[in-house]
């Protein structure tokens, strides 16, 4: 990879990206409050493919109406702190190297954003654990608020008509290939991140 002559703006996923994932640490987190076969359940039944993950992390399924339905795949009574504190669990943490890596390409003048397909739990969660300052990013795009979810070209068209910005001299770093893959069609330049620990050491290839 060569550096982008040209790059103004750098847009993050966050889980795999600015935060390691685990969601092991999530299903672990199921069975020791009562959930069995946590992780062939949801594999089957939560996972991003399935109706019931789409409509959490596009907004149109409430905190209460998730929470609910798991509890009943998983044959639970969880209160919602404590399924709340299982779902987080697959966060694992935000590393310090990630605080000091956005604050240095902040201060060198680059544009900041987020595009993540997330939902209500994990938003409060993340924006707790971070404690971003104000100002860090241009704008934080959530999948939940905004009603579009990667990878469709809908959500990467919703960002660039709302933020202004050209793909062109745009970076999107993303854990997932099928993400990747639309960004690229739709002329972003793209960082494949399939360890989120070599963050620091990807960007270094592109920024100046």
């Amino acid at each position: 990879m060569s550096n982008i002559n040209n790059l103004k703006n750098i847009m993050f996923d966050l889980g795999g990206v600015l935060f390691p994932l685990s969601i092991s640490a999530t299903t672990d987190a199921y069975e020791r409050n009562g959930a069995k076969d946590a992780a062939e359940t949801f594999e089957k039944k939560l996972c991003d493919e399935t109706d019931i993950a789409y409509r959490y992390t596009t907004g149109t399924c409430t905190s209460a109406e998730y929470r609910a339905f798991c509890n009943n795949v998983f044959n639970t009574n969880m209160d919602d702190e404590t399924f709340d504190n299982c779902w987080n669990a697959m966060i694992l943490c935000y590393p310090d190297e990630n605080r000091i890596l956005l604050q240095k390409l902040k201060d060198s003048g680059y544009n900041l954003y987020v595009l993540s397909n997330i939902n209500e739990i994990h938003v409060n969660y993340v924006e707790k654990l971070a404690q971003w300052p104000v100002g860090l990013f241009v704008k934080r795009y959530y999948s939940n608020e905004i009603h579009f979810a990667k990878p469709f070209e809908n959500c990467f068209q919703y960002v660039i008509n709302d933020s202004g910005m050209n793909p062109a001299e745009t970076l999107y770093i993303d854990d997932r290939d099928d993400n990747i893959a639309t960004a690229k069609k739709l002329g972003f330049n793209t960082i494949h991140l399939t360890d989120p620990y070599s963050l620091t050491e990807q960007l270094n290839k592109y920024i100046k």
